[in-house]
């Protein structure tokens, strides 16, 4: 017995340069970190106050026919208010706030899935989009953007016959 405390007695204690060569301790450094990092989200008294104003982005949907495009965008919990859309160099932006009810701030919340935050999404125009008759509008919490195109760019559009090669 008295060989194996000895034994314990003299194993070298880890020295900063053999720490930093060795791949497995910053490894395990890393993972004591992360798990640190992951349970303290839990003892925070204000958990669910992280998950309020994210950046949150909205679903679309961009169709294209024969003269214009349309941007369908869901936009669940805000009003026409809360939205800004805008073109500039090419680029539609569709942007908007959901913030939390003052009446929502002293519940007890067990779960809370809903999200709060800043909505915002840049489409590429193409240059054959007419941004001067572009026109919004909103209902029940869907955004549609109706783009139409250039008239020289719907007269250019025709159809190539496919023929076999010789």
């Amino acid at each position: 017995m008295a060989n194996l405390i000895n034994w314990k007695k003299s194993i070298p204690i880890a020295r900063e340069e053999s720490y930093q060569k060795n791949p497995f301790t910053a490894l395990q450094t890393e993972l004591d970190r992360a798990m640190r990092d992951f349970y303290g989200i839990f003892e925070s008294p204000s958990l669910f106050d992280r998950f309020k104003n994210l950046a949150i982005s909205p679903s679309i949907d961009i169709v294209e026919d024969k003269n214009s495009f349309k941007v369908e965008a869901e936009m669940p919990g805000l009003g026409e208010e809360d939205i800004k859309i805008s073109i500039s160099d090419g680029m539609l932006t569709i942007s908007g706030e959901k913030t939390v009810s003052k009446k929502d701030e002293k519940k007890n919340y067990l779960s809370r899935e809903i999200n709060y935050g800043c909505y915002k999404r840049s489409i590429a125009l193409p240059d054959s989009a007419d941004i001067d008759k572009a026109k919004a509008t909103f209902k029940k919490g869907m955004l549609w953007v109706d783009v139409p195109k250039k008239a020289e760019a719907i007269k250019q559009n025709r159809e190539l016959k496919v023929e076999k090669a010789t």
